[in-house]
């Protein structure tokens, strides 16, 4: 009866789920945000659902391992355009390819799981820790004399140098994050020393999955096609960037605001496209996310504001757009907008307006149908940029949570040359 009771009060609350990106999975993300009953947790420790999305590469299936085994019981997996490991492959296994039925898939498994018709899926690794202790040392415990060792499975706290902020020497911490951390780029994997709560050092140890474009653009580097498709896209993109900035500043319903019109941008009239953009626009101002959730570093020097292009290039001041070179967008009036400061609050007023002259060539475009005039140089929504050692420099000297906004407002992982599939 206790047990029954439990089951039903847990179904009073939200199916939750944790998930797993691989190639090409970001899509599963923005079509769970936006499903009810469904919460996307980040943690592994607080869902239900474990999703894997997208195709993962074999080198990173002992990190999915750990991921998957930290899930508490009951629960499940669920594998969407992706491939089970090896020891999960067996029949009624939860995988699908179509992402319109998924939230459905997410939430038949979540309820048979809270109440107890399907059992809770079987650990992978062996219950060990990683830094081995007990038992080894002066007095058992994992230490060496005075310090040293690793006692009780934690290294000793032993400052090599002063913290790069105020030149106090306060313990470090180093770990290793990725691929599947939600708060940063999908694929994304590396070592970072943190002392108190800056960032020492930063080394990335697996560049992020390269990231697709909508197909529409690859299609312009073939024919002409409608500079409204085109400016659509380029809006939906920088509106699911900003999806994810929202929800790492703990804004959550302006996040479901960024998503919900960022796909509405395919098919809404773009008069009520634009109303709605600037409402939330004026929302935005309102909570004070530039002033009070953005930090003022993140700042790219001219090099590497070149070398990334795209819009992080014209946030610095860099007057470098492939649409001004286009015909068919000069006829619509075309201008580069640039932004200069270069930093974490210059990104996102950036991508704005960019969407904001988007709605403008969009609205001028449909009354002339007009059309690319260029297949040579198309200016992709995002940069094309190698960001090779710029997250090693760039990010070290700045607190946590600046380094993950200051992620949050960059393209770092490399374009696809194929679509999403």
């Amino acid at each position: 009866m206790a047990v029954g009771w439990l089951s039903r009060l847990a179904m009073r609350g939200p199916a939750t789920v944790f998930p797993a990106l691989g190639m090409h999975g970001e899509e599963a993300v923005y079509r769970l945000a936006q499903a009810p009953g469904i919460t996307l947790v980040d943690t592994p420790r607080h869902a239900t659902i474990l999703l894997v999305a997208g195709g993962v590469p074999p080198h990173f299936h002992d990190s999915l391992r750990r991921v998957h085994d930290q899930l508490p019981a009951p629960f499940a997996t669920l594998w969407y355009q992706s491939e089970p490991l090896l020891e999960l492959q067996q029949p009624g296994i939860g995988k699908m390819d179509d992402l319109e039925a998924l939230p459905g898939a997410v939430m038949d498994t979540w309820r048979r799981v809270i109440a107890g018709e399907q059992g809770t899926a079987s650990r992978l690794l062996p219950d060990t820790p990683p830094n081995p202790w007990q038992g080894l040392g002066d007095d058992g415990r994992g230490g060496e004399g005075m310090m040293g060792g690793v006692p009780y499975g934690r290294p000793m706290a032993m400052p090599p140098a002063p913290d790069l902020r105020d030149g106090l020497a306060l313990d470090i911490l180093t770990v290793r994050l990725g691929p599947f951390f939600p708060l940063w780029p999908a694929g994304l994997e590396a070592e970072v020393t943190l002392q108190g709560d800056i960032v020492q050092q930063f080394s990335v140890l697996s560049a992020p999955y390269p990231r697709a474009v909508p197909s529409v653009f690859l299609e312009a580097q073939s024919r002409p096609v409608a500079i409204a498709r085109l400016e659509r896209k380029r809006m939906q993109y920088h509106l699911r960037a900003l999806f994810h900035a929202l929800r790492l500043a703990h804004l959550p319903d302006l996040a479901w605001r960024a998503l919900g019109l960022a796909e509405e941008c395919d098919s809404r009239p773009v008069e009520k496209l634009g109303k709605a953009f600037k409402a939330f626009a004026r929302a935005l101002a309102r909570r004070g996310f530039f002033a009070l959730y953005l930090p003022k570093g993140g700042t790219l020097d001219s090099e590497h504001a070149r070398t990334l292009a795209g819009f992080a290039a014209r946030a610095a001041g860099v007057e470098d757009d492939a649409r001004q070179a286009d015909e068919g967008y000069r006829r619509l009036g075309f201008s580069v907008i640039t932004q200069q400061a270069g930093d974490v609050p210059a990104r996102w007023r950036q991508r704005l307006a960019e969407v904001e002259q988007s709605l403008a060539l969009i609205a001028r475009a449909q009354q002339s149908d007009a059309v690319t005039a260029s297949t040579e140089a198309i200016e992709l929504p995002r940069g094309a940029g190698n960001a090779d050692n710029l997250l090693e420099n760039l990010l070290p000297g700045l607190e946590w949570s600046e380094a993950l906004a200051t992620l949050a407002s960059l393209d770092v992982a490399e374009v696809s040359p194929w679509p999403h599939p």
